[in-house]
């Protein structure tokens, strides 16, 4: 189902306990990623669903659509052409965490690292609804200097998640950039 699997020491999957948010006690999101003075507290843990891989992606310098569009476009014509499943498996629900070190997906028992996406191969993150009422979330990874980028897509539980995801990615990347500034 995934691209790369690699194996993470069971004390980081298991001996570190993630404190809840008092906010919002839902499963799919076990907390903030920032506090109100902008410092870290903890990563956040998402419960999501992994659609798929939409591999080989050439973006044009249209400017009659914007990339985000672009790239949604891209999306749904993997899942039109049967290529990207449009309904997710129980199987294929997952953990993602955000840091400034990138986002790392997680089997469900957090024991398992099952992608890593460095922060600085992110080079875009896209909340977007099907159509209907299933929201999703897209990663567009690629490196410096390439022209072809890869979409790894999330089917998240709620609108609300899937703007939390992407507003902790791109909390991220301004915390790097104030630390960097």
């Amino acid at each position: 189902m995934f691209l790369q699997k690699t194996k993470e020491s069971a004390k980081h999957g298991r001996d570190k306990k993630k404190p809840r948010s008092k906010d919002n006690d839902d499963s799919h999101h076990l907390g903030d990623a920032v506090n109100k003075d902008g410092g870290e507290r903890f990563k956040p843990i998402y419960e999501v669903y992994f659609l798929g891989i939409v591999p080989d992606i050439v973006m044009s310098s249209s400017l009659m659509r914007d990339k985000e569009a672009q790239l949604v476009d891209r999306i749904e014509e993997s899942q039109i052409e049967g290529k990207l499943p449009i309904a997710t498996q129980e199987d294929s629900k997952v953990k993602i965490t955000v840091s400034i070190h990138g986002i790392k997906v997680l089997d469900m028992k957090a024991q398992e690292v099952l992608q890593r996406h460095p922060l600085h191969t992110i080079s875009q993150v896209v909340q977007y609804s099907d159509g209907g009422s299933l929201n999703n979330v897209a990663f567009k990874i690629g490196s410096i200097n390439k022209t072809i980028y890869s979409a790894y897509v999330f089917q998240c539980l709620s609108g609300e998640q899937a703007q939390m995801i992407c507003q902790n990615v791109r909390a991220m990347f301004d915390k790097i950039a104030v630390k960097n500034g």
